[in-house]
């Protein structure tokens, strides 16, 4: 029986061989021809953004135009309120307890002036997949706030503009859109991804690595706003009779700089630069989009830590921070901006940006130590005595020379904050330690939150999306949950909606 077995088991093992070798033989030709679908799709792509750029740089030689300037949006300055503190009321006689008709009535609006910022855009699509050729090239590497980037450049990179004018600068961009220049475009997306890098840090960036390749000339700003149309940005190009520039579109009216409508767009001048008198080409790519000026998430940067801050509340709590000094310069380049030329929404973007990682797992543990096992109303009221008495007010205007909001992990770093940058960093500190939503709300003058508890808790409200949201005004010393600061009328508040 043994033997029978045995017998049998050897006259399978061709039948096993030749079925290993079919599938061997189908493996490999699914490969092939995966492999000749992937080859076949990526010069398809090729040959997309060849004929791209090919009528792009065709379209540059046509005149360019000239387009009237329009002066820098400059922000509102806000009247300056100081700081108001709370006084308990003199407690009444145990005889003559408080008549229910002097009690301080609840302030509702039912339908509050709302305001809405877009959502944070993710990154633009280059215009089609980049798969640069092996061969050698030339690494260009650069500081950026502590990180090292490094951005690949042909070896035998010869760009050069012959002259200040149109066909020699179409020739320049016939030249960038050579496949040599595919491993430029490639890692330049490697690095935007791996850096996590905004808009505005990937503008930033492109900028620092052609300046160290090309000198602070023509040749870099070309290049970089080849980089930047290459990577999905909406850009345009336009020439003075010395200096070429490159024109950004913004989906946020940035302050400060100034800018051409072209067709309804505001493309802004990034070098701020006070020259103004240039010619503009109308050279575009399809499905392009405009800078996006608020940040899912922060951009990965060198780690630089401050000395750490120890900050203590009235009430006894204490939680201390120490900040990436590298973050706080990026921030620092970072241009404040509204939408829609409503100056109320310029705040939006300060209050959605995270706190780093680095901060959180310093500063939250001793919060969330100290509120954990409250209700929502005392978890939320200990946080806002937190932001209102363990920090210094200052005043923007001293202090700056004109109004300046925080990120919520500057005001964890400079000695002074306003009303503004309380609100910002308590909104922060409610959604990532008690999980409610929160909305900013505006008076004339003054900036101060809400907060939708899940459950019943008395105060000021107003009311957004049919939910309740308490008044919480961080510079409101000492006030509790669902007290207004006087003066403030919240039949007169602007909810600013965050994300």
């Amino acid at each position: 029986m043994k033997k029978q077995i045995i017998l049998l088991l050897l006259s399978a093992l061709p039948m096993a061989t030749m079925a290993q070798t079919s599938f061997d033989e189908f493996r490999k030709q699914q490969q092939a021809e995966y492999s000749q679908f992937k080859e076949k799709s990526q010069a398809e792509y090729d040959e997309f953004r060849r004929k791209a750029n090919e009528e792009y740089a065709e379209f540059m030689r046509q005149a360019w135009e000239a387009f009237p300037v329009h002066e820098a949006v400059k922000p509102v300055e806000e009247k300056t309120l100081p700081p108001v503190v709370y006084k308990e009321p003199a407690p009444q006689p145990k005889p003559q307890p408080k008549p229910k008709e002097e009690e301080k009535p609840v302030q509702i609006v039912v339908k509050p002036k709302v305001v809405v910022v877009p959502a944070p855009h993710p990154a633009p699509e280059p215009i089609a997949p980049v798969k640069p050729k092996e061969e050698p090239y030339k690494k260009v590497s650069v500081g950026y706030f502590g990180a090292v980037i490094t951005v690949g450049f042909p070896v035998n990179d010869n760009l050069k503009l012959r002259a200040l004018e149109e066909n020699a600068i179409a020739d320049a961009w016939k030249q960038l859109s050579d496949s040599r220049y595919d491993i430029t475009v490639s890692t330049a997306l490697n690095a935007r991804k791996a850096n996590a890098l905004c808009d505005w840090a990937y503008m930033k960036m492109l900028q620092a690595v052609t300046e160290k390749q090309y000198g602070k000339t023509n040749e870099a700003v070309l290049a970089q706003a080849f980089l930047m149309t290459q990577s999905g940005y909406r850009v345009r190009l336009g020439m003075s009779e010395t200096k070429l520039y490159m024109l950004v579109a913004s989906l946020y009216d940035i302050f400060n700089l100034r800018y051409y409508d072209i067709d309804g767009t505001k493309f802004y001048n990034v070098s701020g630069d006070k020259n103004v008198k240039m010619q503009i080409t109308q050279a575009s790519y399809g499905k392009e989009k405009s800078l996006s000026l608020q940040m899912t998430k922060l951009p990965q940067l060198g780690s630089d830590l401050t000395p750490k801050r120890t900050l203590t509340s009235k009430k006894g709590v204490t939680a201390s921070a120490s900040v990436n000094k590298n973050m706080i310069d990026f921030f620092n380049t970072y241009p404040q901006a509204c939408f829609n030329g409503d100056q109320t929404t310029r705040w939006a973007a300060y209050a959605n940006t995270p706190i780093e990682k680095s901060v959180r797992d310093m500063l939250y543990p001793p919060l969330k130590k100290t509120i954990t096992g409250m209700s929502e109303k005392d978890a939320v009221g200990i946080l806002l005595n937190w932001v209102q008495t363990a920090f210094e007010y200052g005043y923007d205007d001293q202090i700056w020379g004109g109004d300046r909001a925080f990120f919520a992990q500057e005001t964890l770093y400079y000695p002074y904050c306003d009303c503004e940058d309380r609100a910002i960093l308590f909104s922060r500190l409610v959604r990532d330690l008690v999980g409610l939503d929160v909305v900013l709300l505006y008076y004339p003058g003054h900036l101060a939150t809400a907060v939708a508890f899940n459950g019943e808790v008395k105060g000021d409200y107003l009311t957004y999306k049919n939910r309740k949201y308490v008044v919480c005004d961080p510079t409101f010393i000492n006030a509790g949950v669902g007290r207004t600061m006087p003066t403030m009328n919240n039949k007169q508040a602007q909810v600013i909606a965050l994300k």
